[in-house]
């Protein structure tokens, strides 16, 4: 588990105007929550802040505290993180004290790795189902990413959770039924109607007058009377 170093500033501006503010400064507003201690409003860098999230989802960030001329330390993970997907930008993180000595619960993402079988040699489809298992563990032992190999999966083969080889000390809390990664077969095109040799195609059938016999002239369909037009009122 990688550890990363990132300032912050505490704030005690707080509403609407004050965060649109922190904003066109620069910086993100954030919460960090622990136990036994008060909700402290921050303000962290943007670009610094983009750089801590690059490393991954679960990093630990050794958090420096600007207070009142004082700096203070504690070491944190981002639990929540508000986005303006269409402009693309960071609106809000949430972060969180955690204690080193104490086991936490965390989601870790399913990196699938390798072709199935059943897919180079049978035609067969890889399906990704469940992309991130919950673990529990010391905050040291979180893992980056769990990987899992598919080489082996023939066509109708899948793997789960109970499958998994995690280190020592890390708890899977995902359902052990969990399916992780499928390989089925491909779906079959609907084959068209073969025509049997001899057979005369189906007329369509006509509707409100009786059709001429062969050899027979068709008459003109009677005109029908124009509906009046409706005047606006």
């Amino acid at each position: 588990m990688e550890r990363i170093s990132l300032g912050a500033v505490a704030r005690s501006a707080i509403g609407k105007n004050a965060i649109k503010k922190i904003r066109r400064d620069g910086f993100v507003p954030a919460i960090l929550y622990g136990r036994g201690r008060e909700a402290l409003p921050l303000s962290l860098g943007r670009k610094d802040l983009l750089g801590a999230l690059a490393k991954g989802r679960n990093v630990l960030i050794d958090l420096r505290i600007t207070r009142n001329g004082d700096e203070l330390s504690d070491i944190v993970m981002i639990t929540e993180v508000q986005q303006d997907y269409l402009r693309r930008e960071i609106l809000h993180v949430d972060l969180h004290q955690i204690s080193m000595t104490e086991t936490l619960e965390v989601d870790v993402p399913v990196t699938l790795v390798g072709t199935p079988e059943g897919v180079a040699a049978g035609g067969g489809i890889l399906e990704a189902h469940l992309r991130e298992i919950t673990v529990r563990c010391l905050p040291t032992q979180i893992p980056d990413r769990i990987t899992v190999n598919v080489t082996s999966l023939a066509v109708g083969d899948s793997l789960h959770v109970r499958d998994i080889q995690v280190a020592e000390g890390i708890e899977v809390l995902t359902p052990p039924e969990g399916v992780l990664a499928a390989v089925v077969a491909p779906k079959e095109e609907a084959e068209a109607p073969v025509a049997v040799e001899g057979e005369v195609p189906a007329q369509p059938e006509l509707v409100g007058r009786v059709a001429p016999a062969e050899g027979e002239a068709v008459a003109p369909a009677e005109a029908k009377p124009a509906k009046a037009e409706k005047k606006e009122q």
